[in-house]
């Protein structure tokens, strides 16, 4: 009989740490969706009235989240997918939370955008997308199996920024891109459909180099047909889409960079900024002026002019980068919601009038922020939420906690649960009755009858922990393992709390602690590989107590580590692609 066990999470007063990186609402206008620096995914609810609550953190991704888009029609299947910076893919139903596909891919995207022609495509869709690699992926829906490209027949290069165009007028689909060097390319998607199912090459069908570097978005007004949006960081310009004729162009101001932007109305845009500040702009002679070219055919003259109506802005916080989207939704409530994520994890929300107007002498109009939220706001609406598994043990004598864990370990044949903290402390204690005594509420077990250690070692932070006998019987059973901020590698006696020795490495914070796989590693060698910031490797001796190498002429961050005891070599690949051998007799 399979049993089944469920995990439980006790978080303590302390929300998990989630900068966001990644931000959308669902079309229902009842979901918003973050992804993270960390790589978790947190579902919130969204009210009718605009009132956000975080509902769920889901965990499956190993790396920061770069993107978030829906993956199904919504109606049907409430499924959103999430990328990350090494390739992971996952489709999961925001309903239920469940994880419902996943896969790990050699691209990183930057954007996706789900395409489905009911009556022409079989299956679920597509996922059109875009990102650290030349041209546009087409990723099955479904199985996120890679089904073809959108292949460029000139200057194939890195699509920064791209968008699905559909004509109801024409009843025709198409995808306007722009590569990282400012070349607009068109694919037409409805004539495409044959041969992209019949894996036939497709290529697009215009290609025009725009005056524009570092293009952040570009956008089709479905309200015309006629207008394209084209943002980069330094002015944001609309296009005739008949002709791809310049129409207008508009710079930001000294010390801002354009982000993104969107068509809110016929003739109206809203932009915003890296800094999270938007500027809503109205397109004055209804942005449909032909362009005038000179005598000299050398300037563009151009006849359409914005006038700014409203902007929003920040209060608090301003050091932290945002992302921000924006959600124009035609059904009930019909709110028009400009949304924005900080690193810091908060979630703020305007909502933009159906009409934004200027003041009555025609300067522009304040949005003030209409809901703003994060976990810890969560966390501290709740007060009967359950203390931390170790918070009893990090009260100071005054009441106050001084201690919050930064990294821990599990120990499960010890049973002790190991966490280091943000003042350099590291607590030992046992795991399973303190959970249970926790869970029960039971104080009186916790405070008096469970045993425990503090070991103080650390001058700063605990960045990460091992056990090394856990993975390895040839490493002895009382070796405990921590680094720290503090660049120093301690080796503790997990049984008495002693410091075995101390590695000083000089290096910058310890990242990670490794080992080398079991069949690399001899009788008499007791060997970790300390990773540092600086993108050093270590190399330690814990029964000799020594450094055998500290490499550390690495210019990217350190990927994998291979050693060859018998060759006495070190093999450390870095994301560069780069591969470095050493010998580490010699250094």
């Amino acid at each position: 009989m399979n049993l089944s066990v469920q995990a439980v999470a006790v978080w303590g007063k302390i929300a998990p740490s989630h900068s966001i990186t990644a931000i959308m609402i669902t079309d229902d206008q009842q979901t918003i969706v973050t992804g993270s620096e960390e790589g978790q995914i947190c579902l919130w609810d969204l009210s009718s009235e605009l009132k956000i609550s975080s509902k769920e953190i889901l965990f499956g991704h190993t790396a920061s989240v770069t993107c978030l888009a829906k993956a199904r029609e919504f109606e049907k299947q409430p499924y959103v997918v999430s990328a990350t910076e090494n390739g992971e893919m996952c489709v999961w139903n925001v309903t239920s939370g469940q994880c419902i596909e996943n896969t790990k891919l050699p691209y990183r995207h930057t954007a996706i955008y789900y395409y489905h022609c009911s009556f022409r495509i079989t299956g679920e869709g597509w996922l059109l997308c875009c990102g650290e690699y030349q041209d546009v992926l087409i990723i099955d829906a479904k199985t996120l199996g890679v089904l073809h490209t959108l292949s460029s027949s000139q200057s194939s290069d890195w699509i920064n920024c791209m968008c699905i165009v559909h004509s109801a007028r024409i009843q025709e689909d198409s995808l306007v891109a722009v590569s990282v060097t400012g070349v607009l390319k068109v694919w037409d998607l409805s004539l495409s459909l044959n041969s992209i199912q019949e894996r036939q090459s497709v290529y697009e069908k215009e290609s025009k180099s725009l005056d524009c570097i570092n293009c952040q978005a570009v956008q089709f007004c479905t309200y015309t047909e006629r207008l394209l949006l084209v943002v980069s960081s330094t002015c944001w310009q609309v296009y005739d889409y008949c002709d791809f004729s310049l129409l207008c162009t508009e710079f930001c101001k000294s010390g801002q960079c354009f982000a993104g932007g969107e068509v809110l109305a016929a003739y109206r845009l809203i932009i915003w900024t890296e800094d999270g500040h938007s500027y809503i702009y109205q397109l004055l002679n209804s942005g449909l002026s032909k362009s005038i070219y000179p005598a000299d055919g050398k300037v563009l003259k151009e006849t359409v002019y914005p006038h700014l109506l409203c902007f929003t802005g920040v209060k608090e916080n301003k050091s932290f980068p945002f992302v921000m989207g924006f959600m124009n939704e035609r059904k009930e409530p019909f709110y028009k919601v400009l949304f924005s994520g900080e690193a810091s994890g908060r979630i703020t929300l305007w909502h933009v009038p159906d009409v934004p107007v200027s003041t009555f002498d025609g300067s522009p109009k304040e949005i003030s922020i209409t809901a703003t939220w994060t976990l810890q706001d969560n966390f501290d609406k709740h007060h009967l939420m359950s203390e931390g598994i170790i918070d009893h043990l990090c009260v100071a004598k005054d009441g106050t906690e001084n201690a919050v864990v930064s990294t821990s370990v599990y120990i499960p044949s010890l049973d002790k649960l190991v966490c280091g903290c943000e003042n350099g402390k590291i607590f030992v204690t046992l795991g399973l009755k303190t959970a249970r005594a926790r869970l029960l509420e039971n104080t009186s077990l916790l405070k008096e009858n469970l045993p425990y250690k503090v070991l103080n070692g650390h001058s700063s932070r605990v960045t990460c922990l091992l056990y090394p006998h856990d993975k390895s019987v040839r490493f002895d059973p009382s070796w405990l393992l921590s680094g720290g901020q503090d660049s120093i590698v301690i080796c503790w006696d997990i049984f008495t709390g002693g410091i075995l020795h101390q590695f000083s490495l000089q290096s910058g914070p310890v990242a990670e602690l490794l080992q080398s796989p079991e069949n690399y590693q001899l009788k008499d060698h007791s060997i970790v590989f300390c990773v540092c910031s600086d993108h050093s490797v270590a190399i330690l001796h814990l029964q000799k107590r020594v450094c055998l190498l500290h490499a550390r002429k690495h210019l990217s961050p350190v990927k994998k580590i291979k050693f060859d005891p018998v060759e006495n070599m070190l093999m450390v690949g870095c994301e560069d692609d780069s591969v470095y051998i050493w010998e580490v007799e010699t250094g």
